[in-house]
């Protein structure tokens, strides 16, 4: 199948298709068919497109969304590393110690996959110019571009040991990762201080962040005394001063300064950012 209106293409042994009213009702009705095991909702269409596959191939445009809820887990898995190792990657439902039950997009082909991603950023469709509470809770599409929540984060991360990967992309192609050997956020009254490790360096972008607080563009934490990171850098991370990362930034391929980069990599801006964690093995 391939929509011209919103150059989505899909390919794989389609159920049916069927208009529905939210992506949400397209997964739930996936969920209760026998035949059905995953689906995807184009939100210009209002298609929603049952297939056999549980991975079918598919390009997506930024007004397509594949969704498959995962309800037959008893107990649910703590985080999407307990995830059978046949599972693909998409939308699932994780219940972390002592917590509550969230929903996650699960990475299951990068590096051995069971990744459960914090944030995914690829087609700037989500502004990540926001406050405290968006950040606190979590904002923009589960199965597209989002932040998890700090307050997820805090809760995945207090289980165990974790590690964190950055997948980069630039707008030419050029690929690269960061790869961390153990995270940990606090909570919210220690303003999600982030703790971080790997490789004998604690260095995100260039300079060290471990130990650093949480601001925002209405909380500032960090430790430039001349201005806030936040609000100069349009974005929101674990500032230092103003650092030399900036994966919340604008998304621009041309706005230089303020965009979306990661300056150590190269200084280019980035079209895909990913931030996913896992137990440390």
């Amino acid at each position: 199948m391939f929509h011209k209106e919103t150059e989505t293409r899909l390919v794989g042994a389609s159920l049916k298709t069927m208009k529905v009213s939210s992506g949400i009702e397209c997964a739930m009705i996936c969920t209760n068919d026998n035949n059905c095991c995953s689906s995807t909702y184009d939100t210009i269409l209002e298609h929603c497109s049952l297939f056999l596959e549980c991975c079918p191939c598919k390009e997506f445009s930024k007004e397509s969304q594949t969704i498959k809820m995962i309800s037959e887990f008893t107990p649910p898995p703590k985080d999407c590393n307990e995830l059978p190792t046949e599972s693909c990657s998409g939308v699932y439902v994780i219940q972390p110690e002592n917590g509550l039950s969230m929903t996650v997009f699960c990475e299951m082909n990068t590096d051995k996959g069971g990744w459960t991603n914090i944030q995914r950023r690829y087609d700037g469709t989500v502004d990540f110019y926001r406050f405290w509470e968006d950040y606190k809770t979590g904002f923009g599409n589960i199965a597209g571009e989002h932040w998890l929540g700090n307050d997820h984060l805090h809760f995945i991360l207090r289980q165990r040991s974790y590690q964190v990967r950055f997948d980069l992309e630039d707008f030419t192609g050029s690929t690269s990762y960061a790869l961390y050997s153990t995270i940990y956020v606090g909570d919210e009254s220690a303003n999600y201080k982030l703790n971080l490790t790997g490789n004998g360096m604690s260095t995100f972008g260039g300079k060290s962040l471990s130990g650093m607080m949480f601001s925002t563009r209405d909380r500032d934490n960090d430790l430039d005394e001349r201005r806030s990171c936040a609000i100069h850098k349009k974005g929101a991370c674990w500032y230092r001063s103003c650092s030399m990362a900036n994966i919340k930034g604008v998304y621009s391929e041309t706005f230089a300064g303020l965009s979306v980069n990661w300056k150590t990599r190269r200084r280019t801006n980035l079209k895909k950012t990913i931030m996913m964690i896992k137990p440390t093995p």
